[in-house]
């Protein structure tokens, strides 16, 4: 696939699970491997291998049975940085090959919260190292949001070690209420394996964290009620990468994910998802409850279970009432449109309906000089008019109290020559029993009624490209292109990585 024309953003999205490499404008990733690194196991075993101190990505999954593996990146953290440093390598250098990375700037995406000086040594290594034209780092969630075109809500984001929730407003995080759990896909890992070995499956394998996650990926899903899970009495039989087959009751797959709501399971005295939903909400003022509750979107790849949004949405409703009446958005009234009287033209001239001839206007004539016949007809003003006068009867004939002319039309209610309203029939008196039998007129509620109401849910079509999706629509905007951070702005003034993006939005 060629590279695309210099100046176009390098998106480098480094999680602890995956990462996700491409370029700004494409759809999807061109690039994904698992963030590993792998040294030599046994020396002799690698005699008739070139040289190698180290293996990256996809080049250490393939030969994981004679490596040691490594995860540099656990729980949103970087803990080796010399693994950090090769998985860079790899990326720029293996994957993309690019000559000259001075001419591309990088998007680097970043955990919300990312300390200080991480930040400006990861800022420093692109930089120096690796002389990229410029660089901007932003939060994922932000970049999740965007990606479904949205700016205002709730991104519950959960990968392979955190999971956060993040409310947004305006394309800026809300920092006071951002929740953050350490409950995330390697939770539910070693959930599954634990359930494993209670049903007496020990998976003896150097590999026995990429086997429990391949499993949990394929197979696990949410059960929409946990007390009543659907009853599958077949086991499922998987293949371990020696030959030999495992057999593995099919509860397992519902239960294994349910860490996320019942943390519980695992010993952990910490909120679940939808708790720290409420949490981040009533942190908030309530103006801004019915806009974040009604855009709530889901990224990461620990949320791509089948069942979870549905899952998600029955425990949400039965929290939700513990914030009390939620105010519905009321309109701005700067954007309502008002109606505007629009000025008559007044006519010079004119023929006459009756005749045709051509008549001059200016002097306001209102009957024609040849045929004596009306020219301008009488404005009806509706409404302005009193119903105070009955038509006053003459032989039958029904002729205007206003003008005294003749109505032709008997069920006219107003005067078909000069506008005037007659006074309409008394209506009839409604009976007592009807009244009675009538439900009592609603009064219009300001607040939401049910919790079901405000609910609403945005979920892309992959969960695990969320963030590179938004990443890759931002990165291609003119506008936002004129925030990147040159080496020069950087030395200057390391503040400058701090810019607010939302002034874009």
């Amino acid at each position: 696939m060629a590279i695309p024309l210099p100046g176009t953003p390098i998106i480098v999205d480094i999680g602890s699970a995956y990462s996700k490499i491409g370029f700004a404008g494409e759809p999807s990733p061109r690039f994904v491997f698992p963030t590993i690194t792998g040294t030599e196991k046994y020396k002799a075993v690698m005699v008739d291998v070139s040289g190698r101190n180290i293996y990256v990505g996809s080049d250490a999954s393939k030969m994981r049975g004679v490596l040691k593996i490594k995860h540099p990146i656990e729980r949103g953290s970087i803990l080796d940085w010399n693994d950090y440093y090769e998985i860079l390598n790899y990326i720029f250098y293996s994957l993309l090959r690019i000559e000259n990375l001075s001419n591309y700037p990088v998007l680097y995406t970043e955990p919300p919260f990312l300390h200080q000086e991480t930040k400006e040594f990861i800022a420093r290594v692109l930089y120096e190292t690796h002389r990229v034209k410029s660089l901007i780092m932003i939060p994922t969630p932000v970049l999740s949001l965007f990606g479904v075109g949205l700016t205002t809500g709730i991104v519950i984001e959960s990968g392979d070690g955190t999971s956060w929730v993040c409310p947004i407003i305006s394309g800026e995080i809300v920092d006071q209420s951002v929740q953050k759990l350490s409950l995330a896909g390697t939770d539910v890992n070693q959930h599954l394996k634990n359930l494993l070995m209670r049903e007496g499956i020990n998976i003896e394998s150097s590999a026995v964290d990429e086997i429990i996650k391949e499993i949990k990926e394929k197979n696990c899903f949410f059960a929409l009620d946990p007390e009543n899970p659907p009853k599958v009495d077949d086991n499922f039989s998987y293949t371990m990468p020696d030959g030999s087959n495992i057999s593995i009751p099919n509860y397992i797959f519902h239960e294994a994910p349910e860490v996320l709501f019942k943390p519980n399971l695992l010993g952990y005295n910490i909120l679940n998802i939808p708790q720290a939903v409420i949490n981040s909400v009533q942190s908030i003022d309530k103006y801004y409850w019915s806009d974040l509750l009604s855009h709530i979107m889901l990224s990461g790849g620990n949320l791509s279970y089948s069942g979870f949004e549905e899952r998600l949405r029955t425990e949400l409703i039965q929290l939700i009432p513990q914030l009390g009446k939620i105010p519905k958005p009321k309109p701005d009234k700067k954007e309502r449109q008002k109606m505007k009287l629009k000025g008559r033209s007044v006519k010079k001239e004119d023929t006459c309906p009756h005749c045709g001839v051509l008549i001059d206007l200016t002097d306001g004539k209102e009957y024609c000089p040849s045929c004596n016949g009306r020219i301008i007809l009488p404005e009806l003003s509706i409404g302005s008019t009193t119903l105070d006068k009955k038509p006053k009867l003459d032989n039958g004939n029904i002729f205007c109290p206003n003008c005294k002319k003749l109505i032709e039309d008997a069920s006219s209610i107003f005067c078909p020559y000069c506008g005037g309203s007659f006074q309409s029939s008394t209506l009839p008196e409604i009976p007592h029993d009807i009244i009675k039998q009538s439900p009592p007129a609603r009064e219009f509620s300001g607040f939401y009624e049910s919790s079901d109401e405000v609910l609403r849910f945005f979920v892309p079509e992959n969960l695990k490209f969320a963030i590179f999706n938004g990443a890759s629509i931002l990165g291609s905007l003119p506008s936002f292109q004129n925030l990147f951070v040159t080496y020069e702005e950087f030395k200057t003034n390391s503040a400058a990585l701090y810019k607010n993006i939302s002034e874009i939005f």
